[in-house]
């Protein structure tokens, strides 16, 4: 592959390397961790892996957006932005499904992103701004 971030056993090292932090964390800390706390911590797309912290920086995108349909004049919304985000929403959460381990909060943040990002392209249509 000649893209680094479709390198299978680069991603690969980078997920190996997340989980061995994440168990030797849990285990030294001392703690007396429940069963419920360590399966969570030590899943596979837990809070200790890129896994989990992406569809939380995604999440964090899709919100700004749902403000700036409320906030924002739409002249300020940038057509070419939102067609980005809408574009790349839709492949990353196609991304996210076919992924190991399989990432539904990724894959519906994406989703989610795109849609907003969509409906903004739709606002931006009907207003007749949509080419700047």
């Amino acid at each position: 592959s000649y893209f680094f971030f479709f390198n299978d056993t680069a991603t690969t090292e980078i997920y190996t390397e997340q989980i061995v932090g994440s168990v030797r964390c849990v285990q030294e800390t001392g703690y007396n961790w429940s069963d419920g706390s360590k399966r969570l911590l030590l899943h596979p797309a837990g809070p200790f892996t890129v896994f989990f912290w992406c569809p939380m920086i995604k999440w964090g995108i899709s919100f700004v957006n749902v403000r700036d349909i409320y906030y924002t004049p739409l002249e300020a919304v940038s057509s070419k932005l939102q067609f980005v985000l809408f574009i790349s929403g839709l492949v990353w959460a196609r991304y996210a499904m076919v992924i190991t381990p399989k990432n539904y909060l990724l894959g519906a943040s994406n989703f989610l992103m795109g849609v907003i990002a969509g409906v903004q392209l739709y606002r931006k249509w009907r207003a007749g701004q949509l080419i700047e």
